[in-house]
């Protein structure tokens, strides 16, 4: 009888809801020196993607605008956001996939006071992958989002990707095992 009390108030909503919320405040970084923890990292740009996606199919980006940093609500009212993403509109993708799809993070970066994280990357989806570069700032203990670009490209194949310094590719290797040597 104590152990079932003592574990329903372990498990109490209350409790799991603070835990949540730790969890969550200890993945941010707390200096600049700190990496952003990747979980964390997805998860607020799939929080923004989403919204994007949401103002894609009704033509209201208002909750974006609204869920956004002061700065970015004060310059984007939701006509000038809905200007800003016609033609990712108007090419009717849709980004569900992205919610079950692991991005490519290429830069999690964040500033010297640590007041900002910018996250850049792609989600390797098909028909095209979805690319995003994102800033988020802090205000009042959340990050919230302050600048965005966001886009759609074509798949890129390992023949699309030029060879980096210092790498060859077999056809160019005159000491590679398909050259006979």
């Amino acid at each position: 009888m104590v152990t079932r009390r003592l574990l329903n108030n372990f498990l109490s909503p209350r409790r799991i809801c603070a835990a949540i919320a730790l969890s969550m405040v200890l993945a941010v970084p707390a200096t600049a020196q700190e990496k952003v923890e990747r979980s964390f990292a997805v998860a607020l740009v799939r929080d923004v993607l989403t919204a994007i996606n949401h103002g894609n199919w009704t033509g209201n980006y208002t909750v974006l605008r609204d869920y956004a940093s002061r700065d970015f609500a004060e310059v984007n009212d939701p006509t000038r956001l809905a200007g800003l993403f016609t033609a990712l509109r108007e090419a009717g993708l849709d980004m569900m996939p992205i919610l079950v799809v692991e991005p490519t993070l290429l830069q999690t970066e964040v500033s010297a006071r640590g007041d900002q994280i910018r996250l850049t990357g792609y989600f390797p989806t098909e028909p095209q992958h979805f690319s995003f570069d994102m800033v988020f700032v802090n205000e009042s203990r959340r990050w919230l989002l302050f600048d965005i670009s966001v886009g759609a490209f074509d798949p890129i194949t390992e023949q699309d990707r030029p060879a980096a310094s210092g790498e060859s590719s077999a056809e160019d290797d005159e000491t590679s095992p398909e050259s006979g040597d």
